[in-house]
């Protein structure tokens, strides 16, 4: 403050360098009770006052103090090119952030961003506007050679991240997707279902969202399976008829295993489904993808690997599907559901972990009898972090609607 007050040093740019030297310290430090009406006293009367050389940069301070208040402050030392750039007068970093499919955009972020600042400007991008659908969006930070990942927590600031990264030579890459699915589809935004599309699109390809009870299909199922598949194509902005080759790639893997309907037989519905769609544009067939798929019972899901263990040398192999209907325990070859705890009835999550595995033990039941379930799975920190978000939404939804305050529950991180 004495810095850039009345400065009349001799050193070029004195006043300039303490200015951009204070939106620094403003990232990183709160200041005690005592100073601390003074100091924002202080940056709003040179911020608000255009008549003052560096107005600009109060500005810049004011926002960055409120910040560090708000979120605790920049924990990384920042990188030389960091402060070069603050040194010259610049106060954000264009860095790149992609969508799922590739698409990429460039969000000019600051010392201070934080990663709820940037899920908010993606959001607004496909047209996400509301608090609390933008609570279904995260963002996730994929480190090449990492097998899982996490999403970054809402309160970390992103150069905090980038920065350490970069530092330690790490090849990365920050991504907006969808983590819960709760609320409808929408339909007024080309961008917000190349986001959906794109993330269901391998799911749906995978066969997770197939049930095949007797490992056989139902035939409104296959009717779909075979309208998705022209649409598939037509998605891709291919403009001639499916051919025998092209209609494997199309069609979910376990569909080509069945008995009951041979792959000849998927090639000529396919290809009559196709006159229905021929006409459509590359973003209309992904519309059409998402509202069949979204009638399926799995859609919205997120898949996982796991053994549930029941006794002690039991463990039994399932994939659980996580939705806003609950924590699902699926066949492995079949998909159909073996058991399945609603959000209402998961109490608690808690992560284990010992010599050589990790686990994750769920709390289910109400308060008069309660159960443990232990499932072995490499991914016991997202699956615990979903269940939480889902259970979040849940409770905010039906307190709204009952008016009433939400249930408290232990779901720790």
């Amino acid at each position: 403050m004495k810095q850039t007050t009345n400065n009349k040093s001799s050193i070029p740019d004195s006043c300039q360098r303490g200015w951009r030297l204070f939106s620094i310290m403003a990232a990183y430090f709160t200041c005690s009770d005592l100073l601390k009406p003074y100091l924002f006293k202080y940056l709003e009367t040179a911020a608000y006052d255009k008549r003052r050389a560096y107005h600009g940069t109060a500005m810049v301070c004011l926002q960055n103090l409120r910040k560090t208040f708000h979120y605790g402050g920049r924990k990384n030392v920042p990188g030389i090119e960091e402060i070069t750039a603050i040194t010259a007068g610049r106060s954000s970093k264009r860095q790149i952030y992609r969508l799922p499919g590739g698409t990429e955009r460039v969000i000019n972020t600051k010392s201070t961003s934080v990663v709820q600042d940037i899920i908010e400007e993606m959001c607004t991008l496909i047209s996400i506007r509301t608090e609390e659908e933008q609570d279904e969006y995260s963002l996730y930070c994929i480190v090449e050679g990492d097998t899982f990942t996490m999403p970054l927590a809402r309160e970390e600031y992103i150069l905090d991240v980038t920065t350490e990264l970069i530092k330690n030579k790490q090849v990365f890459y920050l991504i907006f997707c969808r983590s819960v699915w709760y609320y409808p589809l929408h339909s007024d935004n080309p961008l917000y279902y190349e986001v959906v599309f794109n993330q269901i699109a391998p799911d749906y390809l995978e066969g997770l969202l197939l049930v095949t009870p007797g490992e056989q299909l139902q035939q409104d199922v296959i009717y779909d399976i075979a309208k998705v598949a022209a649409l598939l194509h037509r998605a891709a902005d291919l403009q001639d008829l499916p051919s025998m080759k092209e209609v494997k790639y199309l069609l979910p893997k376990p569909a080509l295993t069945v008995r009951d309907v041979k792959p000849p037989q998927w090639v000529n519905m396919v290809q009559s489904a196709w006159s229905e769609v021929a006409t459509l544009t590359s973003l209309q067939a992904k519309a059409q993808v998402l509202e069949i798929l979204q009638n399926w019972p799995l859609f919205g899901s997120s898949f996982f690997a796991v053994k549930r263990i029941t006794e002690p040398k039991e463990r039994s192999e399932y994939i659980l599907a996580l939705n806003k209907n609950g924590v699902h325990f699926l066949d492995l070859v079949t998909h159909e559901t073996i058991s399945v705890h609603t959000l209402a009835e998961v109490m608690s999550t808690r992560k284990v972990k010992n010599e050589d595995d990790l686990f994750l033990d769920m709390k289910c039941g109400n308060l008069m009898q309660q159960r443990i379930t232990r499932i072995q799975t490499d991914q016991a920190h997202e699956i615990s972090r979903l269940i939480r978000q889902y259970i979040t939404i849940e409770q905010r939804v039906s307190g709204q609607s009952k008016g009433d305050n939400p249930r408290d529950m232990t779901l720790p991180r």
